[in-house]
């Protein structure tokens, strides 16, 4: 099933939760001609561990999902607290897998997600990879792992009360101690992990920046017997030519945002350069070459000229998912939560409008596939 991520939307209450449910995904289910959508279900730390605590909540949840034709089978656990209004930045970082509020919270996601599951066996839930990559240390890392195998015995015990087997998902992003999928394969191989119940997310933004080949990707991890479980659907910004004319004017638009847009670039002699957060008001970014902008943009809309997407990179995984390339079950999510935040000539309409074109675009990309 298809899901969209619900990051796109704040949502500090269940109510809240409710509320955009209803005017926004059931109204872009039904305009993007769906019988049923998955949502791919966010909630900060504080909402979701009320609602974990809440059976009666998650009953009335659950019937007002089915009553609208929306349906939950993957969470976003990666934002824990704010990820709206205010600067996220490095905080979306915190806390991190050494953590027990980390781990807490991914238990409170993976107890309500069984009890939402309805007739699916199977779900999913992304998670940070690990945290930032500085301050980091072999310390960290074995803490981390440690957290990681109380999570995996939280995962079985829900799978044993309930039957649902519920699967982590690292999520490799730029500048993380798992900052690409090449990193989440040499840190998969060097401990062990229970492989039942964690495994990689593919996030194609994030696959796009790091210059990543996807049918490499998967066949290096099935090398070591990790599953790629979760898809996230996103395109990054693509700078062709950072000498172009209107470039820095072009990604102005962009830069007023409150997340982090790590940048990956080769300059024009062939050095690689990256960058916690791309300005061009820094005097020491690379003006030559061209670079990739962790930056999630619509899936069907390219930038201002000269910026571009990188479409390419999700149409290439899409085809590697239709030609059986990937394991299975695996959940698709479209992850793009900075429509609030996108610059005007890319808001066509209302959020559940725009939400809906995005959705169809995929599906067509999809039947298009599955047609070749």
């Amino acid at each position: 099933m298809l899901s969209y991520c619900s990051n796109v939307v704040a949502a500090d209450s269940v109510q809240a939760l409710e509320h955009r449910l209803l005017s926004v995904f059931a109204p872009a289910r039904q305009r993007a001609g769906l019988e049923r959508l998955g949502v791919g279900l966010w909630l900060p730390a504080a909402t979701m561990a009320r609602l974990a605590a809440d059976r009666a909540a998650r009953s009335r949840l659950a019937a007002m999902l089915a009553d609208n034709g929306l349906a939950v089978v993957t969470m976003n656990a990666f934002p824990y607290g704010v990820f709206h209004g205010d600067s996220v930045k490095h905080k979306v970082y915190q806390p991190d897998w050494t953590s027990p509020a980390r781990l807490e919270y991914t238990r409170h996601c993976a107890e309500v997600l069984s009890d939402l599951l309805a007739g699916a066996e199977h779900g999913t839930i992304s998670t940070l990879p690990l945290g930032w990559s500085t301050p980091w240390d072999d310390s960290a890392d074995a803490r981390a792992r440690q957290t990681l195998a109380a999570l995996s015995d939280d995962l079985r015990r829900i799978e044993e009360e309930s039957g649902h087997r519920i699967r982590m998902a690292i999520e490799p992003e730029p500048g993380c101690v798992i900052g690409s999928c090449r990193d989440a394969i040499g840190w998969f191989g060097r401990g062990s992990v229970d492989t039942r119940y964690i495994g990689l997310c593919l996030d194609t933004c994030h696959l796009a920046v790091m210059d990543e080949n996807p049918a490499e990707v998967v066949a290096g991890l099935a090398d070591i017997g990790i599953d790629v479980v979760k898809i996230q659907a996103s395109n990054a910004i693509a700078i062709d030519d950072l000498a172009a004319d209107g470039v820095a004017e072009a990604f102005a638009e962009f830069a007023g945002s409150p997340y982090l847009h790590q940048v990956n670039g080769i300059d024009a002699d062939g050095r690689q350069w990256f960058r916690d957060d791309l300005s061009f008001a820094d005097p020491s970014t690379p003006r030559t070459g061209s670079a990739r902008v962790h930056y999630h943009v619509p899936l069907h809309l390219a930038p201002p000229a000269p910026l571009g997407n990188t479409s390419h990179v999700l149409a290439d995984v899409m085809a590697m998912l239709g030609e059986g390339a990937l394991p299975q079950p695996i959940d698709v999510e479209i992850e793009t939560y900075t429509w609030e935040v996108l610059p005007s000539s890319l808001r066509k309409g209302s959020l559940a409008e725009d939400i809906a074109a995005e959705i169809r675009w995929l599906k067509d990309l999809l039947r298009e596939r599955d047609a070749a």
